[in-house]
């Protein structure tokens, strides 16, 4: 449960659209297996990582303390110690860690992806913890989209084409994979508005409002399903997510009870999941 099983698409998607993104560049024969693999197990580990380290840092806070529409938080009701859930995000974002490094030495990767790796485990652990965290500050809808979008799916498809072919970076597959991932972060920002703000939790929702959060949802099915498929006509058959998304827009809206928000969330999930299907399969048979 600590996981957060239903918004581990998350990983899953911009990592798979990456290894489409290499597939289509350098062809099935030319991708090592073993390094798309890996690529899988770390950003898994980082989300759960993440995951873990935000059940301890809410329940440090007491930011689950009131918390009446979101799922059960497994700290906060004592099923598991804080320090062990800390514990463990330390143990596994070493893992991930050393599986980055993995990849980096067994490719022709540039150093720089150093960064990248520390980085990834840095933000993981300043989503909700240090002096300065993200979440609590404006800054988690930014951090979901460049790390989930951009970093996930253009580090993926980097490290799988440099051994074999020069890398050319695409931008706006990544940037709409983001935003709409983003969107789960936004589902459980605006269900928590309330008890965030009781709590000096500063999300962009409990800064700008429910309106801007509506907005924001809005937005990243906008970027995703009608933007992008302006910039790459292969995309367009994303497009019919666009209506579904204006759905769950207005049932977002209208939700009052955890079992409207847990709805709402499910189905955000499986849009990104269809989104990523179809994209993967686009950039596969693209001419």
């Amino acid at each position: 449960m600590a996981t957060r099983p239903k918004t581990l698409v998350a990983s899953l998607v911009p990592v798979s659209v990456g290894v489409c993104l290499a597939v289509q560049q350098v062809g099935y024969e030319n991708i090592n297996i073993l390094i798309a693999y890996l690529c899988y197990v770390f950003a898994f580990l980082v989300q759960v990582s993440t995951n873990f380290y935000n059940d301890y840092s809410d329940h440090i806070k007491g930011a689950d303390k009131n918390r009446k529409l979101g799922p059960l938080r497994l700290a906060q009701e004592g099923l598991i110690r804080g320090r062990s859930l800390r514990n463990a995000s330390f143990y596994l974002l070493t893992l991930a860690f050393l599986i980055g490094l993995f990849i980096m030495e067994s490719t022709d990767s540039n150093r720089i992806l150093l960064f990248v790796g520390i980085t990834s485990v840095v933000c993981a652990l300043a989503y909700t913890g240090g002096p300065l965290p993200l979440a609590y500050n404006g800054l988690g809808d930014l951090f979901v989209i460049i790390f989930f979008g951009l970093v996930a799916v253009l580090t993926t498809h980097y490290v799988l084409v440099i051994s074999s072919s020069n890398w050319t970076p695409i931008w706006h597959i990544p940037l709409g994979i983001g935003f709409l991932i983003n969107n789960l972060l936004v589902v459980n920002n605006y269900r928590d508005w309330e008890s965030d703000k009781e709590v000096g939790k500063n999300t962009l929702v409990v800064l700008l409002g429910r309106k801007f959060g509506l907005i924001l949802y809005l937005l990243g099915i906008f970027i995703s399903t009608i933007f992008c498929p302006l910039i790459d006509t292969s995309l367009q058959k994303t497009a019919f997510l666009a209506p579904i998304g204006l759905f769950l827009t207005y049932r977002l809206k209208k939700a009052d009870s955890a079992h409207d928000f847990k709805v709402v969330l499910a189905s955000t999930s499986v849009i990104i999941l269809v989104y990523g299907v179809i994209t993967g399969w686009s950039i596969l048979t693209k001419v």
